[in-house]
């Protein structure tokens, strides 16, 4: 089942579906709750299932998986594309280029850029994930290892 689409970076929901991807736990933290000022325990309620909190999965794709690199320098020339054009949260910039990379006669999975939080944290979108498998999933809450280093790499403030 995936969400509705259409305000993601990548998102081009006539043409194909993406899924997000962080490399680390941290990243995927950050990246899901690092607008908001405050971390509060109430933020991994999820409120779509009762009972339901959000979690950290870890996925797995084989090696050979094609997926642009756009922290290659000549991946950014080659297509004519900026780093501020990667990064930017402007989905008017980044969907246009996203579909212009799914088109490309090689069949990219997807992309891998940075974080908007920690140029360290690599991010993935990817399109086509048939070969994706879950290996685990953790629930989330304020003390979770994760989380911290998050709070910490982003100074958020926590409340218990």
């Amino acid at each position: 089942m995936h969400t509705p689409q259409g305000s993601g970076r990548l998102d081009n929901p006539d043409h194909y579906v993406v899924r997000y991807f962080a490399l680390s736990p941290a990243a995927a933290v950050a990246e899901t709750f690092g607008t908001l000022t405050r971390w509060v325990p109430a933020m991994f309620a999820f409120p779509g299932l009762t009972g339901g909190v959000r979690a950290v999965a870890t996925y797995e794709i084989p090696d050979d998986t094609p997926i642009l690199d756009l922290d290659d320098a000549q991946a950014l020339v080659d297509r004519g594309l900026r780093p501020t054009q990667v990064v930017t949260r402007a989905r008017a910039v980044t969907q246009p280029w996203a579909f212009r990379i799914f088109q490309e006669p090689v069949r990219w999975a997807g992309v891998r850029w940075w974080s908007y939080y920690r140029p360290e944290w690599p991010i993935v979108g990817l399109w086509r994930d048939e070969s994706l498998v879950v290996r685990k999933t953790e629930p989330l809450d304020i003390d979770h290892p994760a989380v911290d280093e998050a709070a910490k790499e982003l100074a958020k403030e926590r409340a218990s």
